[in-house]
């Protein structure tokens, strides 16, 4: 079931989760540049994504926090759409980081 916030009570949720949007920015260097676009532009387009992300959350599908790491990266790769095509991503095999090591750290788990 849908949690039905107030906006103040939606404002406090988005405002304590801001940090998500620097967490996949930071994961995703390459997504970031793929987009070519401003720094603070995307990150308006994150957050405006992390304000829909909180209206639509569900908590009987999802935890919060992974529900929204999934819509901002979802947000990030569409910002790296051109011309109807996905953006390309590249790995870099040499800085791979495990999933759960990135899940963890974002989530203050030891």
């Amino acid at each position: 079931m849908k949690m039905n916030y107030s906006i103040a009570e939606r404002n406090r949720v988005v405002e304590g989760h801001l940090w998500c949007i620097d967490a996949v920015m930071a994961a995703n260097p390459k997504a970031v540049r793929r987009t070519r676009m401003e720094r603070e532009d995307l990150y308006q387009q994150l957050a405006l994504r992390l304000v829909q992300a909180v209206d639509r959350f569900d908590p009987s599908k999802a935890e919060l926090k992974t529900y929204l790491f999934s819509e901002l990266k979802t947000e990030l790769l569409s910002c790296g759409m051109t011309h109807g095509r996905p953006a390309i991503l590249e790995l870099d095999l040499g800085n791979i980081i495990p999933f759960e090591t990135v899940r963890r750290n974002c989530l203050g788990i030891a």
